[in-house]
């Protein structure tokens, strides 16, 4: 009897600790940041009954529909349809906001010194991929999972093939990548077809990484390429559930299909390595790359083959997509603005006449890179950073409370009247005309590649190429919008056109 007693009260006691801490999980610690926040002068939705457990993401499931179903003119605002949940936020509560992820308070930083200093201070604010989805984990791989040390180790690593010294010796590969592409586009033009360019950059910035980056043989990545396209896509999609911490145990059909997308992922990218190790071995591979200089380093020797695995994925899922949106948004803009495209024209003739694009002639275009600019200011790839606040902490007159998320709305400071004038909704890149630091002031309010210490390492490979890439095209054609065009920007990890790009190509001999 003494025994069942014990027992009994063990389970009681087992009980009221799990009951209390599942109490204070849902309830009592999110109200308590609640509090904290609002006394701080912050607004937001209140924590009741009915965010228990997803916060704020019914709301804004159904905001984004309705925001998605909607195409827009190529005048207005993009923000309400592309971050429809933030600024209805703003609208409603103002720049001192928060929103609920789950439990979780998501604060709005919306000064830009403030911004800085969390990109700066990446060991205090980090990267928050442990409280985001399963297939968010799964697929964000690489050195951007890294922080403090173990981050500066590996960028030490990695810096030297993204310095521009090696960089434009792979100007060559970039150059017949290109010509494949062009090639086919005078065809197509000659018939009076119009391209959908989206699908067409994707497939030639994911062959410029791997030929020039690791040197692989891109008939043999389409499909990991795809692969990867399929899983991001997914993430986006990714329902309700699978925000909350068993999710990625739960037999549901998504999480299913996105192990059976991980393994063969990681199956293609294992093959890649263990061919490229024994090919090393062997005396068969002799050029200076990203791939080599990954296995080569103690990242492979120190680590093993989870980090070379990791290092691999990552490369290939962010070198390739960056890249591609901006050359469409470029051609959709370019095509809106033909005064822009035929100054971009004029100067590309005028540098290069009828020689192929090469690194001196590239590094001496001024509208070019203005344009490039202009074009990331209003579409940058990202369009909202998140980080993670672990322990309490101070950002400027603020107290950020522990478990806490900080949210940078990019594409919300990059499109501010009061910061980028009246015309911020416009595409103007004479803006840019005198550099970045003149068109902001020396104001932390462009960041299209992030900021500080971790800068994108790949920002150098990203517009090289795709000024190589624009110098071509706009040396063969002269190019518009077609009238089908729908302008529907959307992310899908990256900011894109969601009904694609069709452009009316015309040669120019």
């Amino acid at each position: 009897m003494e025994t069942l007693k014990i027992a009994i009260s063990l389970l009681t006691i087992t009980i009221f600790t799990v009951a209390w801490k599942i109490l204070n999980w849902l309830w009592l610690n999110p109200r308590k940041k609640e509090r904290f926040l609002r006394k701080q002068g912050f607004k937001g939705n209140p924590y009741t009954f009915r965010r228990l457990l997803f916060g704020d993401e019914k709301e804004s499931e159904k905001v984004y529909e309705e925001a998605f179903a909607k195409p827009i003119n190529m005048h207005d605002p993009i923000v309400p349809r592309v971050v429809p949940f933030i600024h209805k936020t703003l609208e409603n509560y103002g720049n001192k906001s928060f929103m609920w992820a789950g439990q979780r308070p998501k604060v709005l930083i919306m000064e830009p010194e403030l911004m800085k200093t969390v990109m700066v201070k990446h060991s205090n604010f980090v990267k928050n991929f442990k409280v985001t989805n399963n297939i968010v984990q799964d697929l964000i791989t690489g050195i951007i999972r890294y922080e403090s040390a173990d981050w500066a180790k590996r960028r030490g690593i990695l810096n030297p093939a993204f310095q521009m010294e090696k960089l434009k010796q792979k100007i060559p590969v970039y150059q017949n990548c290109c010509n494949d592409v062009v090639n086919e586009w005078k065809e197509l033009a000659s018939k009076d077809v119009t391209v959908d360019v989206l699908p067409h950059f994707e497939n030639l910035i994911a062959r410029i990484v791997s030929e020039s980056l690791f040197a692989t043989d891109f008939s043999k990545d389409i499909k990991l390429y795809e692969l990867i396209k399929e899983n991001a896509a997914m993430s986006r999609q990714a329902s309700l559930i699978a925000d909350l911490p068993v999710s990625k145990y739960l037999p549901t059909e998504r999480n299913r299909k996105a192990k059976k997308l991980s393994g063969e992922i990681r199956q293609i990218i294992c093959t890649l390595i263990s061919e490229r190790e024994k090919a090393i071995k062997e005396g068969e591979v002799s050029e200076d790359n990203l791939f080599n200089m990954i296995l080569g380093s103690e990242l492979a020797h120190g680590y093993g083959d989870e980090e070379i695995f990791g290092l691999m994925k990552g490369f290939f899922f962010n070198a390739h997509d960056t890249i591609a949106v901006l050359l469409v948004w470029c051609l959709i803009l370019l095509g809106k603005y033909q005064d822009w495209q035929e100054q971009a024209r004029q100067e590309a003739f005028k540098v290069f006449e009828n020689r192929k694009a090469d690194y001196e002639g590239l590094s001496q275009l001024k509208v070019l890179p203005m344009i490039l600019n202009e074009v990331l200011r209003l579409y940058p790839p990202v369009v909202e950073l998140s980080r993670l606040v672990e322990e309490e902490m101070q950002l400027g007159e603020y107290t950020i409370p522990a478990d806490t998320q900080v949210m940078l709305p990019i594409i919300v400071i990059h499109r501010d009247p009061q910061y980028w004038g009246e015309d911020a909704n416009e595409f103007n890149p004479h803006r840019f005309s005198e550099g970045v630091v003149k068109a902001t002031k020396g104001r932390p309010i462009y960041f299209p590649f992030g900021w500080g210490p971790r800068v994108c390492i790949g920002q150098n490979f990203a517009f090289l190429s795709a000024k190589l890439v624009l110098v071509d095209i706009l040396r063969t054609f002269s190019f518009e919008i077609s009238p089908t065009y729908i302008h529907a920007p959307h992310v899908i990890f990256t900011l894109q056109p969601q009904f694609g790009a069709p452009i009316i190509l015309r040669n120019l001999n």
